[in-house]
């Protein structure tokens, strides 16, 4: 029903409405007449003494019926009439009016008695926003789910390649947790919380079509928002793909009659945002002949005259380098009222600030709409993207780097790369970590297509009928080449090489019938549907050593073929959806969504799941009584309940795997020649009763505006239960299949809860010509195992236990280090304490310069059952803070981002605090200036010439990583096109990553990587930091025309 249809109804309630509201406004006793007199616009004239009179209407010059009236004091009201007249008792000749109406911002005007005003009332853009909810759009006034959105041009602010980082600290409830700051590194999302010890990533919507590859691929620029959909009863509709959260992309389109052209540049300038504090030559010298003249050992004879020995080598900052990047993106967008189109060229080429690392990206995008009848429009999108990337194994590198010993050169006399000679106790066994980045090659290459079809027709006014096809390809090419070498000791035979290639298909085909029409006060709009997914993907890999000439590196030339193999993999899904909206007068909502969905991915009496959804909201303000409370311009309660499902699982675990390759030797036992018998074996027991992990989701929402909307809060309460959760379940001896925990069957019976609050708040600080407006987004969230089922999964220093977090650390509170044998000798001892004095060994026992542990089981002895809980890898609390200024043609933006409640393990600071092996020589300040062979008394480490407990897993290497973080500082102006007389000219300066104020002694607080390839997923709650690449400090510096 159209904004005019209601005015007209609402005026048979005009003269009840106005006659109580000027009952409430005069004093007893004094009745005021109209004078009956009109200006040539229609308003009423009345007495001047005694009245205010004038007219209220729209943008389009249309009359508001029963727009409310009132004087700024609260003391008078009326409403407006059907022709949009009002008269409001005055007591004063001057007065300030407050005018509102639902739908449109309210607005205060200063009016004279006897001198009639003419009001136009704006509406509401914030409630008259579209937001894209599951297969179709809707009001933001009408939403009852918990739905964030970003516009596109607040991610553009961001130099980041990947669009998903260009997200951290924009959405209340989304972690946005980049594994690694390589060109084109991966970067995860969690949305409320990790849900399950399975895949938790949450389900991308790319202009309607579901895929399986995520959005990294997306060029920022072509964006236009981005909906996180976060509760059940928005993500339900999306069935078994939505327990982790939807992310919903809608790409740029051209407006209709507009024709624009963009062209964007901008240059960065990169460099690593911390480093660590090593040691020169001559301190290291110095500090280790201190150390093993300490402990009664031979000193090296190349360290006899440390001060000699100068600065040495720095081997830690020739693997870094200032990095530049280039970013264009040129978009032309335009159409009429047949035919719109938006096209868009994008290239993006960033080098890394560790050397012999790049990436390189082309994108093309092009939509295309058409209204080919009046009741006909069909619709086509290609998004294509080609990348190049190089990458180095980060760890490696860095960690080498950090143990070679500083005397050393990098390369010899002759130019040749050196190494650790001679002994290696004394001089270190590490690679030379320049080599490797200048020797060794990994590169990648990577195609990817998204492109859909769709045709609507719409049959009757209100009913639609839409079909879309769509299609997702990818291709991605790995080659690395490690050339043989001698580095010093450290020697590699022959050339050793790894090609690899997948190729992924996915195609779609949508169909849906909707429903939209207003009946007076009622408004309903309901849809069904049908969406078909299919799913294939294939690799193969295959490795040679050795080359009879190093002139050439293809594979067929490798003498030795290491490795050959390749797998397929392939998924369908059927699915039958439908949802009902319906609203009263504005007021009153109610949603409820059903899905049921069929996956080939199940066994045949678990292969359909059922998802149902339910949500209802009240707009409080739009009722009669918040008249009284005109400051609040919006009040809105919003209840939601949903169940979703988990299908990303292996797409065989209800089939059993086959070896097929085994053997069996017959004859062996009683001396004869044995036999060799082949062999097909199950490996790995299926489980035929497998089912969904289903994810139940309460949510209770408020939404809040005041003084007309210059301050806005959400508010959203959340309990989120993650029912049976797939874990592994041990098999018997006796099954004659792998006994190895990850070939386990999974079973349906964990659980994991999520409990949180998440708070929004926008506020407008100043408007006019100097406008500040700021963003805050706050969560706070609990994770907690209730159920596991099986066995507490142990990995390395990560646990997950029920009533734990997942992925909480596990080992030994440390207590101290030992400063002599009484105090060994002295109360609970160390598990490998000597029997007494007499029989003590220092090489095998315990003894001083170790570390002691706490006692947690009150027991006798210090040992394993001493370990617990000594950490946590998932935020508690997360938050982003953005402040934008504007004054004439300048802007100004900041944005902070953190996180607080977080633990991260310090793997590169355990591994170069401590001395494993020969081939561990530490040269970093703070682990020799506190170690207890030099300074016993501050020691913070233990002897670096004992071993055995010092370097278990403890509280020593779990660290504190709650951060803040200024993301972004931007500043720019714009010379309009009045002045350049063809285009608008924005030049910009911004800065990403400019500092970082935390406790963590590593590069970055938000490190978390177990694999050397950035371009592979990891997991994103292990909070280990084994020296990832570190994110860098960018600089930019960018020129955006509109013409």
């Amino acid at each position: 029903m159209t904004r005019k249809g209601q005015r007209k109804r609402n005026a048979n309630i005009y003269a009840l409405a106005t006659g109580m509201m000027l009952l409430c406004s005069l004093p007893v006793g004094v009745y005021a007449q109209q004078t009956g007199q009109r200006n040539a616009d229609g308003i009423s004239m009345t007495n001047a003494q005694q009245f205010i009179s004038g007219k209220v209407i729209d943008e389009a010059g249309e009359p508001i019926i029963g727009a409310s009236v009132h004087s700024k004091d609260g003391k008078y009201r009326t409403v407006t009439d059907p022709d949009g007249n009002f008269s409001i008792k005055s007591d004063k000749q001057n007065q300030t009016l407050r005018i509102s109406y639902i739908g449109y911002d309210a607005t205060e005007v200063n009016a004279v008695a006897g001198k009639p005003v003419r009001i136009v009332l704006t509406e509401n853009a914030q409630l008259d926003e579209v937001v894209v909810v599951g297969y179709g759009t809707m009001r933001r006034s009408d939403v009852t789910g918990s739905i964030s959105s970003v516009k596109g041009k607040e991610l553009t602010k961001n130099s980041s390649a990947n669009v998903v980082q260009t997200l951290a600290g924009k959405v209340a409830g989304v972690q946005v947790v980049q594994n690694s700051g390589a060109p084109g590194g991966d970067v995860s999302i969690l949305i409320r919380g990790v849900g399950t010890i399975n895949d938790a990533s949450p389900l991308y919507v790319i202009d309607g079509v579901p895929v399986n590859g995520g959005m990294w691929y997306l060029n920022p620029a072509d964006i236009e928002t981005i909906d996180v959909l976060k509760d059940a009863s928005a993500t339900a509709i999306y069935g078994s793909r939505g327990a982790n959260g939807v992310v919903i992309v809608t790409t740029r389109r051209a407006q209709e009659g507009r024709t624009e052209i963009n062209l964007d540049y901008s240059f960065g300038i990169q460099q690593s945002a911390k480093m660590f504090d090593m040691m020169n030559a001559s301190q290291y010298a110095a500090l280790h002949n201190e150390m093993r003249s300490n402990a009664g050992m031979s000193l090296n004879p190349l360290f006899a005259d440390p001060e000699s020995l100068g600065a040495g080598t720095d081997w830690l900052s020739p693997m870094f380098r200032t990095a530049p990047m280039h970013k264009v993106n040129l978009s032309i967008l335009g159409g009429n009222a047949r035919i719109n189109h938006a096209t868009s060229l994008g290239y993006y080429a960033q080098e890394g600030i560790m050397k012999n690392s790049d990436f390189n990206r082309l994108n093309l995008k092009s939509n295309i709409s058409s209204q080919i009848l009046k009741n006909v429009k069909v619709s086509a999108n290609i998004n294509l993207s080609a990348e190049n990337r190089r990458n180095q194994p980060v760890s490696t590198v860095i960690q080498n780097s950090m143990r070679m010993l500083p005397h050393i050169p990098i390369r010899d006399e002759e130019g040749n790369y050196t190494g650790p000679t001679g002994n290696a106790e004394l001089n270190g066994d590490a690679l030379n970590s320049i080599a490797i980045i200048n020797e060794q090659n990994y590169r990648m290459k990577g195609f990817r297509m998204l492109s859909n079809l769709s045709a609507e027709w719409e049959i009757i006014d209100g009913l639609t009928i839409k079909t879309t096809g769509g299609a997702e390809l990818g291709y991605e090419y790995n080659n690395s080449y490690l050339p043989k070498y001698k580095w010093g000791n450290k020697e590699q035979v022959n050339t050793l090489q790894t090609l690899s290639s997948a190729y992924e298909e996915l195609y779609l085909w949508d169909n849906q019938l909707s429903y939209d029409k207003k009946f007076g006060k009622h408004k309903l709009n309901a849809m069904i549907g049908t969406s078909y997914q299919q799913y294939k993907k294939e690799w193969m890999s295959a490795t040679g050593s050795g080359r009879a000439s190093e002139m050439t590196t293809e594979l067929d030339n490798a003498t030795k073929a290491t490795d050959v193999g390749g797998n397929s993999y392939a998924w369908a899904l059927m699915s039958y959806m439908g949802r009902v909206h319906y609203s009263y007068d504005n007021r009153y909502f109610l949603t409820a969504t059903f899905r049921a969905d069929g996956s080939s991915k199940f066994g045949a009496n678990n292969r359909f799941g059922y998802f149902p959804s339910f949500s209802a909201a009240w707009n409080i303000s739009n009722e009669s009584f918040m008249e009284r409370a005109p400051w609040i311009s919006m009040l809105k309660l919003r209840l939601g309940y949903g169940l979703t499902g988990n299908q990303n699982i292996d797409a065989y675990a209800f089939a059993d795997k086959l070896e097929v390759n085994g053997a069996y030797s017959f004859g062996s036992q009683r001396g004869f020649e044995a036999t060799q018998v082949s062999l097909i074996y199950p490996y790995k027991l299926s489980n035929p009763s497998i089912k969904w992990e289903s994810v139940e989701q309460y949510n209770v929402g408020l939404d809040m505006g005041f003084l007309n909307d210059r301050i806005v809060a959400n508010v959203d309460f959340y309990l989120k239960n993650t029912n049976d959760m797939l874990t592994k379940k041990p098999v018997p001896q006796t099954s004659g299949t792998s006994l190895v925990s990850s070939d386990w069957p999974p079973v349906n019976i964990g659980k994991v809860r999520n409990t949180g609050v998440e708070i929004s708040l926008n506020t407008k600080n100043f408007v006019g010509e100097f406008t500040w407006e700021t963003t805050l987004n706050m969560t706070f969230n609990k994770n907690k195992v209730l159920k596991l089922g099986g066995p507490e999964i142990l990995s390395g220093v990560s646990l997950i236990r029920e009533g734990l977090p997942i992925n909480s650390f596990y080992g030994f509170i440390m207590g101290g280090i030992y400063q002599n044998l009484d105090e060994v000798f002295s109360g609970v001892p160390m598990e490998n304490r000597a029997q007494d004095r007499e029989s003590h060994n220092s090489k095998v026992n315990t003894s001083p310069g170790d570390i002691w542990f706490v006692n947690t089981d009150n027991n006798d002895v210090i040992d394993d059952f001493d370990r617990t809980v000594i950490g946590n890898a998932n935020p508690n609390f997360t938050f982003g803070w953005n402040n934008t200024v504007n004054y004439k043609n300048w802007d100004l933006s900041m944005f902070l981002t953190g996180a607080f409640g977080m633990d991260r393990l310090n793997l590169v600071r355990y591994a170069m605090s401590t001395s494993i092996s020969d081939a561990s020589f530490i040269n970093t300040k703070e682990a020799y200036e506190y170690n207890w062979d030099v300074n016993p008394n501050n020691a913070k480490f233990a002897s670096l010439l004992n071993g055995g407990t010092n370097y278990a897993n403890s509280t020593q290497w779990v660290e504190n990583a709650s951060y803040v973080r200024l993301a972004n500082l931007s500043i720019g102006y714009t010379f309009p096109k009045s002045k350049t007389k063809f285009a608008d000219i924005r030049l910009s300066v911004s800065c990403q990553n400019l500092f970082t104020i935390t406790k963590y002694k590593g590069m970055d607080p938000t490190a978390s990587a177990f694999t050397d390839d950035s371009s592979k997923s990891v997991d994103v709650s292990s909070g280990v930091d084994i020296g990832g690449y570190p994110t860098p400090r960018t600089f930019t510096f960018g020129v955006k025309m509109n013409f």
